[in-house]
């Protein structure tokens, strides 16, 4: 298992890019299976609904071996569901039914890829039974919509698109527990996002990290 073992100030819980050198900054890269190649890093593995190959059974045996042999990988994903891509919906379904059972064979959390399919992913994760933490990252939908994946004990992953100010709503009112904070394949500094969260949300940036960091040890055990 892969260890921290000093507390960094920011946790970037999804990211497309390499491990930031810095101290201050733990970073969750994310490795698409049959696409990118797995790092000595700490990472999510996942198939990506846009890059499932064929029916993505020969990729599921690879994620499955990937998952034997590397103690990096804290999460399962992003994987999930996207009705804008070209993967058909079938293979998309099965693929992502596939990760969730394997999320909980090796009791990794699951970092979830979703456009317009939010219903979907709900009746997915609940026939599953799951028992691991589900994060919906880069989630910037309405405060509603929020509500309704809270309510599932989802967690919610915010990215750089909060500093545009339409979540402010979102911001001001989401659990803190349920939180996380991510760049995705934006290139702006984590530490950009913490800092308009805590001003819209008028907390300190010490509280904020100990609450991220709070969350960070609970879902990735």
């Amino acid at each position: 298992m892969f260890i921290v073992q000093d507390r960094p100030s920011f946790i970037d819980v999804h990211t497309h890019f390499g491990t930031d050198t810095a101290l201050s900054v733990r970073r969750i890269r994310n490795v698409i299976v049959g696409k990118e190649e797995i790092m000595d890093e700490p990472c999510s593995v996942g198939i990506h609904p846009w890059y499932i190959f064929d029916d993505g059974k020969a990729q599921l045996d690879m994620f499955q071996q990937m998952l034997c042999d590397n103690p990096s990988i804290l999460a399962i994903g992003e994987c999930g569901l996207d009705k804008i891509t070209d993967t058909p919906w079938q293979t998309q379904e099965s693929v992502f039914f596939a990760q969730l059972v394997l999320a909980t064979e090796f009791a990794k959390p699951v970092i979830v890829h979703c456009v317009r399919a939010y219903q979907e992913v709900i009746e997915q994760i609940k026939v599953a039974k799951m028992a691991t933490p589900i994060i919906i990252h880069g989630f910037n939908k309405s405060k509603e919509l929020a509500e309704q994946l809270l309510q599932q004990s989802f967690y919610l992953s915010l990215g750089a698109d909060i500093l545009r100010g339409r979540q402010d709503q979102l911001i001001r009112s989401i659990p803190l527990g349920r939180l996380f904070l991510e760049t995705d394949n934006s290139d702006i500094p984590i530490s950009q996002i913490y800092t308009y969260f805590c001003r819209v949300r008028n907390l300190s940036m010490d509280e904020l990290q100990a609450q991220l960091w709070s969350n960070f040890e609970e879902v990735f055990n």
